[in-house]
């Protein structure tokens, strides 16, 4: 549910129009179930006025006034029955696909190769001599070589077009991640294509931002958000004053964790808009280009060839203009400058036809094309063409094990607690410790990770113990909060009841530069009053 604490004006300014794009939901100017529509969120949302955008938050009340425009309970989130409602007034977070190209087009394009222009060049001025010559067999030289150029676009055209369904399929689901929300008070794991205006996300050090939103609370938040802005330096975010409380989509958490109330989806997001206006232009592999390169090469020295040839015959026939030459090609005597010509022609096209090879082309489409196809078959669809002739290329390949060669998944197997060891397989914190020992060890891995675990009962069995724990979030920090969970603690109430943003605890999540995670927890407690405690995981050498 959601307490009005206070009236709440939504008064906005009148964004820039700066879209053409229709159908879009900026067109709607009223909404039937929430306080405020896109296009009023716009204002708030606007590239590189980042000032102005927080001008118009704090006039609607901050991220609690946009909240409650919203219909969004910042603790709760939002309520499964508003799902459709929201689909239908700000739209789903789908990013907008580049028109399909046909396989016409993929026809058409396959003749900008420069060796099948040469080669049609070649045919067409062949086919014209041979069948001047000789009417009944000079068209098939000509004739062949157009046939293997036709075969040649064919080939390229279905390989291409195959590949750019293959793709079009990908990028629909390649950077659809799974990502943590609030929704009816309860903390679930969806797929970024199912994000809403108004879902809770949760994000960690690490996560990519799936949609535009307003930080809500966070500790240590920086964002690198040089996708967007080409600013190297990461970004602080917070929610005081002054600060910058943005999340743009695509970029990336680099520090802390935090919450935000996401305010735009798809291609009404930052990334969104930017995406509707790129196009992606389809390049050469590196070994296209080489024959592009030798094609010319050829080209170059056949015709060079062949002009030598030309004038040479030319130059003969001018040194001895009676001369008569015996022609099989024309079938009679050469005695005119017409025939002579000709005759000096047929040889130089000759030269280039056979110095340019017909079968090169065809023979680098269908290794490429089968390549892909033998690759598709072990579940490794090419993205990049050029990356069937580097995988050949390939003797050594370097990869990381975890979730690689394993499932990774991870489990505590030994530890050092208080100087005792234990390597128990089914508790490992030894029960001799005591109660407050292991209190303490548990308020320590609760607080200071950023992981959960989800519990989902088999279909089998509703027993507790055919409950499959599934770990949302790092791996390492999982199997910690597992052992926690095999001493009778629950890791999820002890991080709520001691971890509190608000009331001044500081989370200072792991980077690669401390090395560490700490969490500062001020202690609520009467006898220890105004005490702080620290927990620290990771660096034991600096430490």
């Amino acid at each position: 549910c959601i307490t009005r604490k206070s009236k709440v004006q939504i008064s906005m300014p009148t964004p820039r129009d700066n879209t053409n794009r229709t159908p879009s939901v900026l067109k709607r100017q009223k909404s039937k179930f929430f306080g405020i529509t896109a296009r009023q969120i716009l204002a708030i949302n606007e590239d590189g006025q980042t000032k102005e955008n927080l001008l118009n938050l704090n006039e609607i009340g901050g991220s609690e006034g946009l909240a409650y425009a919203l219909r969004t309970d910042l603790s709760a989130g939002i309520s499964h029955t508003d799902i459709n409602f929201r689909t239908n007034e700000f739209g789903s977070n789908d990013m907008p696909m580049p028109e399909a190209i046909t396989i016409l087009d993929f026809f058409i394009s396959s003749f900008n190769d420069t060796t099948l222009i040469i080669l049609i060049i070649s045919a067409i001025v062949s086919l014209a001599v041979g069948v001047y010559g000789d009417p009944k067999k000079g068209w098939i030289e000509g004739t062949a070589i157009l046939v293997a150029v036709l075969i040649v676009a064919v080939v390229t055209a279905m390989n291409d077009y195959s590949k750019d369904q293959q793709f079009r399929a990908l990028n629909a689901i390649k950077d659809n991640i799974n990502v943590q929300v609030i929704r009816g008070g309860e903390r679930l794991q969806i797929q970024t294509t199912e994000v809403l205006v108004g879902d809770i996300v949760y994000l960690n050090s690490g996560d990519k931002i799936p949609a535009d939103g307003v930080l809500v609370k966070g500790s240590d938040v920086y964002v690198n958000e040089s996708s967007l802005t080409g600013e190297p330096e990461d970004t602080r975010k917070g929610t005081l004053e002054n600060d910058d409380p943005f999340m743009l989509s695509g970029c990336v958490v680099t520090s802390g964790s935090c919450s935000m109330l996401v305010i735009a989806v798809g291609a009404e997001s930052r990334w969104g808009r930017i995406r509707a206006k790129l196009q992606e232009e389809p390049t050469d592999t590196p070994l296209q280009e080489k024959l592009d390169a030798m094609a010319q090469f050829i080209g170059f020295i056949g015709m060079f060839a062949a002009a030598a040839t030309f004038i040479a015959t030319m130059t003969v026939h001018f040194m001895n203009p009676g001369r008569i030459i015996d022609s099989d090609t024309l079938g009679q005597k050469v005695d005119t400058l017409f025939e002579h010509v000709l005759h000096a022609f047929i040889i130089a096209v000759t030269i280039v036809v056979v110095a340019v090879p017909e079968g090169l082309p065809l023979a680098v489409t269908i290794s490429l094309a089968y390549s892909t196809k033998k690759m598709l078959k072990d579940n490794n669809l090419i993205r990049v063409l050029s990356a069937c002739e580097t995988m050949g290329n390939a003797t050594n390949i370097c990869s990381d094990k975890t979730g690689t060669l394993t499932e990774n998944r991870m489990t505590v197997v030994a530890g050092y607690f208080a100087g005792i060891r234990s390597d128990s397989p089914y508790q490992v914190i030894p029960s001799e410790l005591g109660q407050e020992a292991i209190s303490i060890i548990s308020e320590g891995v609760s607080v200071n990770t950023t992981a959960w675990l989800k519990k989902s009962k088999s279909k089998d069995s509703y027993s507790p113990k055919s409950a499959k724990i599934e770990v949302i979030g790092n791996k390492t920090e999982g199997a910690l909060l597992m052992m926690v969970e095999s001493v009778n603690k629950n890791p999820l109430l002890i991080r709520d009841k001691l971890l509190d943003i608000e009331k001044g605890d500081k989370v200072f999540s792991f980077s690669s530069v401390r090395k560490r995670m700490t969490t500062l927890i001020n202690i609520r407690d009467r006898i220890k009053m105004n005490s702080q405690r620290v927990y620290c995981k990771g660096a034991a050498e600096i430490v």
